[in-house]
């Protein structure tokens, strides 16, 4: 019984066998079919490539190399006369609580309504290897402005320095150096139009210097015309005196104090002629911050940042020496991929006011304010103490259009207190 089990059991091994091998032989088969196929298709896809590059050949125009150059000559000519060109908007339609709103800002919407605050349109090129060139001008319902027009140096020189001569936006503080269109907050902080204007951008000749350090240190200092209207600086009646141009000396620090954070600190200093006399001038001293917290890994499109400036000035005139100082606190953040919030806190004051408080000063205050509320133009010194709080919520639907909403209060012992809405749209 043993042994007719044993042969019964290697007869269906060996047929299992059979059918394996059967098996194996068809999938083969296949296989060999599937090959064949490829290298068919891969012929029929060469000779559709071999058949255009035929036919391309068939009207290429031979090019001769003086054709060749003629060629490169052009580009390089049209190119040339073809820079980047952009163009920014702000309109802002405002509400103020007062008939005659105080504003400090040439910029700053001017009164109840909608309100044109800027057109810039921008020239910018790398014209050769050696120079680079910005042009920006600003248009507005009162007329046109050379905002900046300035060529910077591209090639190596010594010390890691760099070049910049022209009119441009000059390295004082932060905001400063920020075009409107770019800034956080619809006005501008009351400090920096106090001391430096709508922007201070004289005409000059600056030289920066990156110091070897083991953190981002840089050193740049300016020296030129005092040919802009600011309510620090102007042009001295003894035009002629190299000690009344005006100077200004930055410094600029970056530190990284992580892979999410990163902190700025700066220092700045300008001196020049404020033209209350012919040597009379004006000391302004300035130190600014930033901060900005940014956790690329775990949420791309959160942002906190934090950015403050604080001035000090020292204007001389014929009677007395004024003494001034104000700052703004700004903290921002962005919550979302198209939404960010923000508020800012502004401040000034003065140690020596033009004006002596008295029972009616509130109505000389506003017999003095004219052309829409500017109420500095003509005067070093402040009226007095003010602050602002400006809480703001901005939507950016793309990177070429902004919706910005925000409220002003503003607090001054000088005048009636002000509120103020705004609803600025930007592209």
């Amino acid at each position: 019984l043993n042994g007719a089990a044993l042969g019964q059991g290697g007869e269906d091994i060996q047929k299992e066998l059979n059918e394996l091998k059967q098996m194996m032989e068809k999938m083969q088969k296949r296989i060999d079919d599937l090959e064949e196929k490829n290298r068919a298709l891969e012929q029929q896809a060469q000779e559709r490539d071999e058949d255009v590059v035929v036919k391309e050949e068939t009207v290429t125009v031979p090019v001769t190399p003086s054709q060749q150059q003629d060629q490169s000559f052009l580009g390089k000519v049209v190119q040339s006369m073809n820079p980047e060109i952009s163009v920014v908007a702000l309109i802002t339609p405002a509400w103020y609580s007062l008939n005659d709103p105080v504003v400090f800002a040439h910029n700053d919407p001017e009164n109840t309504g909608v309100n044109m605050q800027e057109i810039e349109v921008g020239f910018q090129s790398v014209v050769d290897p050696y120079f680079r060139f910005d042009s920006f001008l600003s248009f507005s319902i009162e007329g046109v402005e050379l905002e900046e027009a300035y060529g910077t140096t591209l090639f190596s020189m010594p010390l890691n320095s760099q070049l910049k001569i022209g009119r441009a936006r000059a390295k004082f503080g932060r905001i400063n150096q920020i075009h409107r269109h770019a800034q956080n907050f619809v006005t501008l902080p009351i400090v920096v139009a106090e001391f430096l204007g709508e922007h201070l951008n004289p005409t000059s000749v600056e030289a920066s210097f990156l110091v070897p350090v083991p953190w981002y240190l840089e050193l740049s200092a300016s020296g030129g015309s005092p040919d802009v209207e600011t309510p620090t600086f102007a042009r001295s009646p003894d035009a002629n005196n190299l000690g009344n141009l005006l100077y200004i000396f930055h410094m600029s620090n970056f530190f990284e104090a992580g892979e999410s954070l990163g902190v700025s600190l700066g220092a700045s200093y300008a001196t020049g002629s404020n033209a209350s006399g012919p040597d009379e001038r004006s000391n302004l001293y300035g130190v600014d911050f930033f901060a900005k917290y940014r956790p690329l890994k775990n949420n791309p499109y959160q942002e906190v940042s934090l950015q403050s400036e604080f001035m000090w000035r020292q204007a001389e005139t014929p009677e007395e020496t004024l003494e001034d100082y104000g700052f703004y606190a700004e903290a921002m953040y962005r919550f979302a991929k198209r939404w960010n919030t923000g508020l800012r806190f502004d401040f000034t004051d003065t140690r020596t006011p033009i004006h002596e408080e008295h029972d009616d000063h509130d109505h000389e205050h506003e017999e003095e304010e004219e052309d829409h509320g500017h109420v500095h133009d003509d005067v070093l010194g402040l009226l007095g103490r003010a602050y602002r709080i400006s809480p703001m919520l901005t939507f950016n639907p793309t990177e070429f259009s902004r919706i910005r909403l925000q409220y002003d209060y503003l607090n001054q012992d000088y005048g009636p207190n002000q509120h103020a809405i705004f609803l600025q749209f930007q592209y």
